[in-house]
């Protein structure tokens, strides 16, 4: 890879994530641009007026409405820029009006033609004076996380769809909001940090989720399992994003973790460096994710697992995860079905672990980046 500061085209990312933990599809694609020689600006997720509650989130918060930059000590060529807003854009339209006129203030900071890609529509309307090329860049559908205002996030797929010089979707299912020949999949990848030696399988009763918890995380799915597999433990990995929750369980985990204590516990955020360790002290890797909230994603859980070789056990999240995921994934459409293909996993044949390593190797970040790179920076650079 060649390194940052040869002209290539500038990049800011806002992303819906701060920079750490550094485990999600933007943060990889922001070290990825870093290393093909682009200077990479990472615009933090907002943080909100709720962080003047303590010292410390006080501290960030005016750090982020000063928006001055920092380099990412885990990437060179990323500059990491804190950002802050009144209330979250996402709750209503006039949220979305302030946020929008701090989040424009923080891109007049940055290079002025510069790639800007976005994450979630409703900072869209920020980039409207940007005289660079502008890109979402969509892993979600948002027009069903964001029920309550639907037809606001229809409204915005339109308005992406009508001025945005490329769309990347992590899944062909989102392709459906934003029609065109500006509209490219690009899927997400393995981390080489995942694509360390293979642990030897793991005898133990041991389950493993690792994802972010959210309300798609199917707790009464978990509880129902836990309570067919009592010898089975459930370890939890990921950060929890419940609305109004902060980063603390929402009251359905909460709920679970109380009831089923110590069949299940929750080990909070790791970083991928560690990662690899946790789904290798289990011997079956779930995705206990609710379909009806799971539409447009590309599992990053299913690309880990499959690069630690466990066999995964899974809800049917998505309609194509059949055909698109790892060999040997075992769908289930019901508790019970998904006991017997948990307890069935730890008996599948030895080689079955180094095919699914080898399908993860082939779907490293690197193998993604050339049509990634043409969507946000054109054909040209």
């Amino acid at each position: 890879m060649s390194r940052p500061g040869h002209g290539a085209t500038p990049l800011v990312i806002c992303s819906k994530s701060a920079w750490r933990p550094a485990i999600r599809r933007e943060h990889s694609l922001a070290m990825l641009a870093a290393g093909h020689g682009h200077p990479v600006t990472f615009l933090e997720r907002p943080l909100d007026v709720r962080a003047l509650g303590s010292r410390a989130g006080a501290r960030e918060w005016w750090a982020g409405l000063s928006g001055r930059a920092r380099p990412a000590a885990e990437a060179s060529g990323v500059r990491v820029m804190p950002h802050a807003t009144v209330l979250p854009g996402h709750l209503g339209a006039a949220s979305e009006t302030s946020s929008n006129m701090l989040l424009r203030r923080a891109l007049s900071r940055v290079a002025p033609r510069a790639a800007v890609v976005v994450n979630v529509p409703w900072q869209w309307p920020a980039t409207s004076a940007h005289r660079g090329r502008r890109v979402f860049d969509c892993a979600d559908d948002w027009s069903v996380l964001m029920s309550a205002r639907n037809e606001r996030m229809a409204e915005l797929y339109r308005q992406i769809a009508r001025e945005a010089d490329a769309v990347v979707v992590a899944n062909r299912s989102l392709a459906e909001h934003f029609p065109g020949e500006r509209t490219v999949v690009v899927r997400n990848g393995v981390s080489e940090e995942m694509l360390g030696p293979l642990a030897a399988p793991v005898r133990a009763l041991r389950m493993v989720q690792a994802s972010t918890l959210t309300p798609r995380f199917d707790c009464e799915l978990a509880a129902s399992l836990l309570r067919a597999l009592p010898e089975w433990t459930l370890e939890l990995y990921g950060q929890c994003q419940y609305p109004g929750c902060g980063e603390r369980p929402g009251p359905e985990l909460a709920r679970l973790l109380e009831e089923y204590a110590p069949q299940v516990s929750w080990h909070g955020v790791l970083e991928r460096q560690a990662l690899s360790a946790a789904i290798d002290r289990s011997a079956v890797a779930l995705v206990l994710n609710r379909p009806e909230l799971s539409l447009g994603q590309d599992s990053m859980k299913l690309y880990d697992y499959a690069a630690r070789g466990r066999p995964i056990v899974t809800t049917a999240f998505s309609p194509r995860v059949r055909e698109e995921g790892p060999p040997h994934l075992r769908v289930c459409e019901d508790p019970g079905e998904m006991a017997g293909a948990i307890v069935s996993a730890r008996e599948e044949p030895a080689q079955w672990r180094g095919e699914r390593r080898r399908w993860a190797e082939r779907q490293r970040w690197q193998t993604r980046w050339p049509e990634w790179s043409r969507a946000v920076f054109g054909a040209s650079d």
